[in-house]
């Protein structure tokens, strides 16, 4: 597991898992709450996609997520292909 390095949110954990599959995503969490894989090279009305049971975040904490992550592109691609090899 590697923690996303581009940036952070307060009170939710960001990590990729070193052995994911494709398409690039990265894994949210609010401990107790959701989970979340965020699917960053989509649109961002696309890339959020509920780990389990559940709604996950809500509104507020998704507009943040696909905006830091719509952002930070390129710094996330970057280090998919450094964990995964390409």
């Amino acid at each position: 597991m590697a923690t996303v390095r581009p940036f952070e949110i307060p009170g939710l954990k960001l990590w990729f898992w070193s052995f994911d599959h494709e398409p690039p995503h990265f894994h949210v969490k609010r401990k107790g709450e959701w989970e979340i894989k965020v699917h960053f090279m989509r649109a961002p009305g696309e890339m959020i996609e509920v780990v389990g049971t559940g709604c996950g975040p809500g509104r507020n904490v998704r507009r943040q997520i696909t905006r830091v992550a719509e952002t930070h592109r390129v710094g996330l691609l970057e280090q998919w292909e450094e964990i995964h090899g390409d």
